[in-house]
């Protein structure tokens, strides 16, 4: 199910408090408003009623869409250096409710779930909005790859992510997006045909598609981000 608790809140911006509804999972299936919240890059967006000003609310939830098959522990942007750490705590979590160490009801309604972890507003969209279209997060990843190695004036941090916006027939919309404000720095179109080129032929792709896929951690920055010590 869903949970959303009412919490006082502090606004960044005045510093008055109000109640907020601070969602920390959400259960697709029956709130479709909440994943269509998560599209429309809405979820958790607030306005003080004190000064006016806007704001969003860090993300510390699960998200689970059995539907689509997906699973997703989302924490902070800010939380990314701690991946490996996080990584085991939500593999722990889906094995507990829906794997391994879950009741033969569960990992039979679970088959099939894929579980991830993700770091940021904008990583959860992107993940959803795989979703939303039928494509292959790990294939995305690869694709994502692709262009930095073909464009070495990318520049990736571990503040600036490249994540996908926008899904076309003909191409795919990449943004340069600053995962902690999450204000878009640049834009790329990319054509479709070079997801798809990998989506058809992975097998040159196997060795980066084993790690992306040691863990719940799929994106480039499993690679790129060293970890916390």
């Amino acid at each position: 199910m869903s949970l959303l608790q009412t919490e006082a809140v502090s606004c960044p911006h005045c510093g008055e408090v109000s109640d907020v509804d601070v969602v920390y999972s959400v259960y697709a299936d029956r709130r479709p408003d909440l994943r269509q919240a998560v599209l429309d890059d809405s979820l958790q967006r607030e306005t003080c009623p004190h000064c006016g000003a806007g704001f969003r609310i860090e993300p510390v939830l699960t998200f689970l869409d059995m539907s689509r098959k997906l699973w997703l522990l989302l924490q902070p942007a800010e939380n990314l250096s701690l991946w490996p750490e996080l990584e085991q705590s939500a593999r722990t979590t889906f094995d507990m409710a829906y794997g391994q160490r879950a009741m033969p009801a569960a990992q039979a309604l679970a088959a099939g779930l894929q579980a991830r972890v993700t770091f940021g507003w904008p990583a959860l969209r992107e993940k959803v909005l795989c979703t939303e279209h039928a494509l292959d997060d790990v294939v995305l990843e690869l694709a994502k790859l692709a262009l930095i190695r073909s464009q070495p004036q990318l520049r990736l941090s571990d503040d600036v992510e490249l994540r996908l916006t926008e899904v076309g027939r003909e191409q795919l919309v990449f943004c340069w997006v600053n995962a902690t404000s999450e204000l878009v720095e640049d834009e790329l179109l990319v054509p479709r045909q070079v997801y798809d080129g990998i989506a058809a032929n992975q097998k040159p792709w196997a060795a980066l598609r084993s790690e992306l896929t040691a863990g719940p951690f799929v994106d480039v920055h499993r690679l790129l981000v060293p970890a916390a010590d």
